[in-house]
């Protein structure tokens, strides 16, 4: 990985971070649960796909997300489930 690849998946991962609630809804934080927050959460996917982020790092910044939002367990269980066979299917 070039230094250029390593910036620029560093600013993805921020560009990330900073969109990723916006592919969960707002009263309920159900992931991708409502067409707008899929649509989001599509070009997420697509984002984290053209800068090699993985699977894991998509996780883990969801887990972020909904324990800053101070989320049940069984709820963040249930999310990550969604968010990993979502990712799943272009990441590794």
């Amino acid at each position: 990985m070039t230094d250029k690849e390593k910036i620029n998946k560093i600013d993805a991962l921020e560009e990330i971070q900073t969109r990723i609630g916006g592919a969960f809804g707002t009263a309920d934080l159900i992931f991708a649960g409502h067409p707008l927050d899929e649509g989001r959460a599509k070009e997420l996917r697509t984002l984290a796909f053209a800068n090699n982020i993985t699977l894991n790092e998509i996780q883990n910044i969801s887990l972020g997300y909904l324990y800053r939002k101070n989320c049940s367990h069984v709820h963040t269980k249930e999310q990550l489930k969604k968010v990993t066979k979502f990712f799943g299917k272009k990441l590794k």
